[in-house]
């Protein structure tokens, strides 16, 4: 039997799931992390303007929402207190200091100019400062002249190695000495907080050939509880939290482009 109707472009065919992304600008999207399930879906009211003698004369939306959906397996609860919009209080437990710890970075895998995150960081999110930085052929060196301290974009710190005087040859190992005090423990808690933020939600697919189709909802609002699921010790199965969201108008933007962007690089030539 012949087909019906053969593929039109293969390219529009897409496979795999997309990277989750909450944040309250583009610029400050942070990643849900591993999960399954990832789902979005437009929602729609129509009405329609009838007249008694002339019928149907137009159908207008009514209503006109989406949802995103997601099961996340990275339960951390510093990111789902960010993308619940504001509704917890989230405070850290400082743990002990840690005084001499020395992380070691070996030739061939760092280079001027490039980032050198610790290994460790504090648990409260305070800068670091190392108390040496070594490398084995040019010895001691100096902070603001052969190297710098600075963030990565998840605000971690570290530092950068400055092509310098002193600094002769990346062919050497570098070695960081620093003091670092991690958490004991964080706490998330919740209840009487009344007003839900409203977060950009992304969602990203990237093919084989580094192309992107994604999916960016302006104004979505968590619009769920937690909801984790226990499986037995024998199950073999990580712990799930289900989490959704309701995107609703932004009524500063442009008619026409206040619910969502659907961006695609996959299907072009």
């Amino acid at each position: 039997m012949p087909y019906q109707q053969p593929v039109i472009s293969v390219k529009t065919i897409r496979v795999g799931s997309v990277k989750v992304e909450v944040g309250d600008t583009i610029g400050s999207l942070v990643s849900l992390g591993t999960g399954n399930a990832a789902k979005f879906s437009e929602k729609m009211t129509k009405q329609d303007l009838i007249s008694d003698n002339g019928g149907l004369i137009k159908t207008l939306v009514k209503e006109q929402t989406c949802e995103v959906d997601f099961t996340m397996l990275e339960i951390d609860l510093n990111i789902l207190q960010q993308a619940r919009g504001g509704i917890d209080e989230y405070s850290t437990i400082a743990g002990t200091l840690v005084t001499g710890h020395s992380q070691s970075i070996a030739s061939g895998a760092w280079s001027y100019n490039k980032f050198i995150k610790f290994s460790n960081q504090n648990g409260a999110g305070t800068i670091i400062t190392p108390t040496s930085v070594t490398g084995s052929t040019n010895g001691l060196l100096v902070a603001d002249t052969d190297y710098y301290i600075g963030q990565n974009t998840a605000g971690e710190y570290g530092i950068y190695i400055i092509d310098s005087a002193t600094v002769t040859t990346e062919s050497q190992i570098i070695t960081i000495i620093y003091n670092y005090t991690p958490n004991a423990a964080v706490v998330m808690t919740s209840g009487g907080n009344v007003t839900v933020n409203s977060k950009i939600v992304r969602l990203t697919n990237t093919d084989e050939n580094d192309k992107i189709f994604r999916i960016t909802v302006y104004k979505a609002q968590n619009s769920e509880g937690i909801s984790i699921d226990f499986p037995s010790d024998d199950e073999g199965k990580a712990w799930e939290n289900t989490i959704k969201f309701t995107g609703y108008k932004d009524a500063v933007r442009t008619v026409g482009d206040q619910l969502f962007e659907i961006y695609d690089e996959q299907s072009v030539a």
